[in-house]
């Protein structure tokens, strides 16, 4: 068991070092690859993390304002004709 292991291991070596280019570029390819799945991974985190923060920093303190349009009947008759061309209900700027 032990001789066909090292010859094994001999014959790997050996056919490393007959193909040295092949070699290196599988290494290359596979630090790249690595080293390209830590960023990624290490980029998401980052977004996520902030999108949190974000988040966070609205806090509880916001008001949700919505307007709803006033039924017909409760619209006052005073004023000019031009006012009942125009609907003013809702959030103004004077609020």
């Amino acid at each position: 068991m032990k001789g066909t292991f090292s010859q094994t291991l001999q014959l790997g070596l050996r056919s490393l070092l007959l193909q040295r280019l092949r070699t290196g570029l599988a290494a290359l390819g596979i630090f790249i690859g690595t080293t390209t799945v830590i960023w990624l991974v290490a980029m998401g985190e980052g977004v996520s993390y902030q999108a949190r923060e974000q988040i966070k920093n609205l806090g509880a303190t916001n008001i949700i304002v919505r307007s709803v349009k006033p039924n017909q009947s409760s619209k006052s008759n005073e004023g000019s004709p031009e006012d009942d061309r125009v609907v003013k209900y809702g959030l103004l700027r004077d609020d």
